[in-house]
Order: C-alpha cells, then structure tokens, then sequence
C-alpha cells in the first residue's frame, strides 16, 4: 500500500509493508529509551557516563539483545523536590528495540528496574527518565528492591 504524505507542497511516497514476506524477520516494535545523565543533580558534579553507558548496553544486550548509545544531547531538567530549579545535562539516549513480549517476562522488567534505580542512586539524581513505547516513566522511587 502506498500512501502519500504531503509536506508544504512536495508530496513523498511511502511504501508501507503489510506483512513481512521473510519468515526468518522478528518484529522488534517496542522501543524503550533510556536516559544516561553526565552530571549529578546539583547540575555541576560530573558522573563517569562512559561507565553508565557500558553497563546499560551490557544489561540492554544480555537482558533484551542489543542496544544502541547516541551522543550527548542536550537537555534541562526542573527539579521540583528543589523548588524547581534547572538541571543541566547533557545525556546519552540509549535506544532499544525489542519485541513486546521481551518486556513482559517478569524477570527483563526487573534487571531493567533494578538497573534504572541502581543507576538513579549511584549518579546522585532526582528522576531517572525511562521511555516505553511512546510513554516517559519518571523513576523516581530510587530504593532498592
């Protein structure tokens, strides 16, 4: 099925697949996103990010196949629980694709809570900023389990 998508006169085509004709192809279309912060919740102590995004690859590839790092972003965070001042970051969004029934099994959403919360504790932050399929989760419940 071709549809088209018309951008201020410039129409483009899009070929939309209905079903896959490989048999060997999984469906891998629940993306979850994590943020890795670069600084601590003051805004100004920096936190070994290269070490954070190590051990989230390493945990997103044994718990869920695979992963992939970008570079720093940049973003700003307000800190309610500090009356509302801005925390500047500028993290490294991690992306996962995964298939829906990779994040239902019980034990995946465990290693990736326990992970998210280790993560929260150890880098000093306030919220750590978790995306599943289209939906932010503010972690802000840092405890251990």
């Amino acid at each position: 099925m071709i549809s088209p998508l018309d951008l201020r006169g410039l129409t483009i085509y899009i070929n939309r697949v209905e079903e896959l004709s490989l048999p060997e192809a999984r469906r891998k279309r629940l993306l979850v996103v994590l943020f890795i912060p670069s600084v601590e919740r003051d805004s100004v102590t920096e936190i070994d990010q290269d070490q954070w995004v190590d051990k989230a690859l390493e945990m997103f590839g044994r718990v869920f196949g695979g992963a992939t790092a970008f570079p720093r972003a940049k973003g700003i965070w307000r800190d309610d629980e500090r009356g509302g001042k801005l925390v500047r970051d500028n993290p490294v969004v991690l992306h996962c694709y995964m298939a829906p029934e990779d994040m239902e099994k019980p034990h995946n959403q465990t290693s990736l809570g326990a992970f998210c919360r280790q993560m929260g504790r150890e880098t000093n932050q306030g919220e750590v900023g978790l995306v599943i399929n289209d939906e932010y989760l503010a972690i802000t419940n840092l405890s251990e389990d």
